[in-house]
């Protein structure tokens, strides 16, 4: 069974002189990157590092990112890659949690790393990467941006740390055999947004993450020719197990972008000629409102593919006539990646779905009953909303430390997403919002998505969110909250549109616009956060 590692090598030995990370001003080949990788690994050894030791990723996105991803691939070592938005709370929970051995951050985390260090005194080795060594200096790997010594210049942080590029250049390359993990090893444990409560460790096994990268290579037709653009951040399943890695099994070019924004984005797609790109909904909308979207050049683009959030088929719409005309729509999960996918040549003829299972999934929708537990074998007609449940080789099989949420979200082979979904007669699956995000008012089953498709349409609106407030008459008032593209949009021409498309009982009953809507780094709408705010309302 092939690993991440072994195919990690097979690229190294197919393309050597191929370009694989572009960071910056500097491009490393797959044959220097490497190079890197390897005597990453070894320092790691020699600080004691061993198999199934955890090791994390706290940094913004940089070429440290997806070494020290590798480098724990080679040893065997568990990599945990970490959201560096998180609070030191947040943090200090999944480090004690996973019981991380070693944390790689970076200058930015230096205020979380001196806060977390006196609520976590088993955690005693300490690597940083500093900000003026993130480009490597040349693409032999030799640096010597960084100190000697690798002081911390943060009071509070232990003596006994390290420096990222002075452990790459004191250590030999690691060329020892080392024990080669099985398909059900742990390669990582990706903890989710934790948009529901405390994020919960998914375990990603060998065999997970070869099963998803073999999945995108197929689907996506990806080739060694290809360069990708890297926005997404790289500690989260979309950025890394379902872009990164497939883009690097099959020996193309990663293009770095350490910090998001449209205007950088459309540049560098530009300027490195980018072949594919992955953005979420509210990034692809970013880029498309850009004053400056239509002076940039993006006719390299063969394929743009979009997740994490459901979106809109007036934004599809507009995405595949003035940006990219071969888009493809997944849907997946951090338990369970890569699950649906609508084609580009399906595109237009089925806006606003999610497509069909890929060429490893397996999905089905059963009936919604949070009073017990349904069967997969409640499968629902065609048109009905239910709860979607997957299986394949993609699905992780628990959470780490959480017995009993395991026991709820994993039962004979299949995940219950907790996702509400519908297919239509052609077997097309169809995003109707989460469970917990559903509307009753007055005794009616409301879903978000579905309001939201239609504010979407609506002219001026940029982007929407639906949620259900406290109403003394109906339970749940059906409430609007809209990011504005015209700034004299009014609430009641909302509200208008709205009526002239929706039964009464699913129109708005109050708008309130803001300057962005709260979302969490994957893109996906913090709803919980969603709350009337004084003045916002028109």
């Amino acid at each position: 069974m092939p690993t991440i590692a072994s195919l990690f090598e097979n690229t190294v030995s197919k393309y050597p002189d191929r370009p694989a990370l572009a960071c910056g001003a500097s491009t490393l080949s797959y044959a220097a990157w490497n190079a890197r990788v390897r005597r990453f690994a070894q320092a790691l050894f020699n600080l004691g590092v061993r198999q199934m030791d955890r090791v994390a990723i706290l940094q913004k996105t940089s070429e440290a990112t997806p070494t020290a991803y590798m480098a724990c691939q080679l040893l065997g070592a568990i990599a945990v890659p970490m959201n560096h938005r998180l609070s030191p709370d947040e943090a200090a929970y999944i480090l004690r949690d996973a019981g991380a051995r070693a944390v790689i951050y970076d200058d930015a985390m230096l205020p979380l790393m001196g806060k977390m260090v006196l609520a976590l005194p088993d955690l005693r080795t300490f690597i940083r990467v500093r900000s003026a060594a993130s480009d490597v200096s040349d693409v032999s790997g030799a640096s010597g941006a960084s100190g000697a010594s690798g002081a911390p210049d943060a009071p509070g942080l232990p003596k006994h740390h390290h420096c990222f590029e002075a452990l790459i250049d004191g250590a030999t390359r690691l060329d020892a055999p080392l024990p080669q993990p099985g398909a059900e090893d742990i390669s990582a444990i990706v903890y989710t947004s934790g948009t529901t409560g405390r994020p919960k460790g998914a375990i990603h096994t060998h065999g997970n993450d070869v099963a998803i990268a073999t999945n995108c290579v197929m689907e996506y037709s990806l080739t060694c020719t290809d360069v990708a653009l890297h926005i997404a951040p790289l500690y989260h399943v979309g950025g890394m197990q379902a872009y990164f890695l497939p883009h690097m099994v099959v020996g193309a070019a990663n293009v770095i972008l350490p910090r998001y924004t449209a205007l950088t984005t459309l540049e560098a797609i530009a300027r490195h000629r980018v072949t594919t790109l992955f953005a979420v909904p509210t990034q692809i909308q970013d880029m498309l409102f850009h004053p400056d979207f239509a002076a940039m050049d993006v006719s390299s683009l063969r394929m743009i593919t979009t997740g994490g959030a459901a979106i809109a088929a007036a934004t599809m719409q507009r995405v595949i006539h003035e940006f990219c005309p071969r888009v493809f729509n997944g849907y997946g999960m951090t338990e369970a990646s890569l699950t649906l996918l609508l084609h580009p040549r399906d595109a237009l003829a089925h806006l606003g779905s999610c497509g069909k299972p890929t060429l490893i999934s397996t999905c089905r929708v059963i009936r919604n009953d949070p009073e017990r537990r349904v069967a997969a074998s409640e499968t629902l007609a065609a048109g009905e909303v239910g709860q979607l449940i997957v299986r394949g080789p993609q699905l992780v099989a628990r959470y780490w430390n959480d017995p009993a949420e395991t026991e709820k979200k994993f039962r004979d082979g299949w995940l219950y997403t907790g996702d509400l979904f519908s297919v239509d007669d052609a077997g097309y699956f169809h995003f109707h919002g989460r469970a917990d995000d559903m509307i009753v008012s007055g005794g009616e089953n409301i879903y978000p998505r579905e309001i939201e498709e239609v504010l979407y349409h609506c002219p001026g609106v940029q982007e929407a969110a639906v949620i259900g407030l406290p109403d003394p008459k109906w339970g749940q008032a059906v409430t609007a909250f809209v990011v504005k593209s015209d700034i004299d949009l009014l609430a009641a021409e909302v509200i208008a549109f709205c009526k002239a498309s929706l039964t009464s009982y699913k129109c708005p009953k109050q708008v309130f616009f803001l300057d962005q809507l709260p979302r969490n780094p994957s893109g996906k709408i913090l709803r919980r956060e969603l709350a009337p705010q004084p003045g916002v309302s028109a």
